[in-house]
């Protein structure tokens, strides 16, 4: 018999580790690999007006630069959660008040490289996920200054541990959830808005740059020439015309894109969170409408988080029952 329960105990221990490892995963989808990254830093540095602002080229070349210390220290850190965390916290704590007041995108993305090594192996102890979720919210404290790639990557570090000995309960958790829950559905709305309902993403023109052999601003006295010029000017204003209807066409694919990835893993985080006590169905409700989730959505969320209420009250009575007797 004892042998019998010390598997059994060996059995929940591995089952409560996988489960812990996939909320993680779940919570750090979006913090983006080298590659997807570097994608971004390049359409970043190609459009910098905008919902982004603009910046001068001492302070991109100084982003820059910050940007190589956080990635030539992150190289330098040994094989496995041996590291000094006190010594990183230090560390990101200075590039933290160094750009908070800073152009916001390049203070968010540099907040974005600092989360990496806090949410993957580099060190042990749990407290790297708070400090994870501490500068992610720091750069997520006026999401609207910043691009919504940015602010659904930085999410994804913004998560709190709902299983293990360390996990919040009580009304430090149900504080925790609130700025958890708010920060994902800001994002998905501020996405879902930028989604227009109406794009065809079958009507892609087709760009022809034959083009037009003129020379812009000097004017033909010749008739015949005035009308092949007449004619250039409205076919380049075609192919403008064209590539701003493709460019728009490139934004909503990958808003689509972002949609499919974003929107599942929010519902399940959010789902999750709400169906830990302590239970609060009205404020999940009032967060839903708040933040213009759809119908369909808000009724699959409250009907998800209404079961998991019931099987873990159902349970609670269980165990109360024999204490009784």
């Amino acid at each position: 018999m004892k042998g019998v329960c010390t598997i059994l105990r060996r059995k929940v221990t591995i089952y409560s580790v996988a489960l812990l490892c996939c909320l993680l995963a779940i919570g750090v989808l979006f913090w983006p690999g080298a590659g997807g990254q570097q994608i971004q830093e390049q359409e970043f540095e190609e459009n910098e007006v905008g919902s982004v602002g603009v910046s001068s080229q001492a302070e991109k070349q100084e982003y820059k630069q910050e940007r190589a210390r956080i990635k030539a220290l992150r190289k330098s850190f040994k094989p496995g959660p041996v590291n000094d965390l006190e010594e990183y916290e230090k560390f990101a704590d200075e590039i933290q008040k160094r750009w908070q007041n800073r152009k916001k995108e390049y203070y968010a993305r540099l907040m974005l490289e600092v989360c990496g090594p806090l949410s993957s192996g580099n060190f042990k102890h749990d407290r790297r996920y708070e400090l994870a979720r501490k500068y992610a919210l720091l750069a997520v404290a006026e999401p609207n200054e910043i691009s919504f790639e940015t602010e659904l990557n930085l999410i994804g570090h913004a998560i709190t541990l709902m299983i293990g000995r360390n996990a919040p309960k009580g009304e430090k958790w149900a504080q925790l959830r609130k700025k958890d829950v708010e920060i994902r559905l800001h994002a998905w709305k501020r996405l879902m808005d930028a989604i227009d309902p109406n794009w065809d993403p079958n009507d892609v023109p087709f760009l022809n740059i034959s083009a037009t052999g003129i020379r812009p601003g000097i004017v033909p006295k010749d008739p015949d020439l005035r009308a092949e010029y007449d004619a250039a000017i409205e076919k380049m204003r075609e192919i403008e015309k064209d590539t701003q209807k493709r460019e728009w066409n490139s934004k909503q694919y990958r808003l689509r894109k972002l949609q499919k990835r974003f929107a599942p893993t929010a519902e399940r985080y959010i789902v999750r969170a709400y169906s830990k006590p302590p239970f609060n169905l009205e404020e999940l409700k009032q967060y839903l409408g708040k933040y213009a989730v759809d119908k369909k959505t808000r009724a699959r969320i409250l009907d998800a988080v209404k079961k998991n209420m019931e099987k873990q009250i159902q349970k609670m009575k269980m165990l109360k029952e024999p204490t009784m007797q």
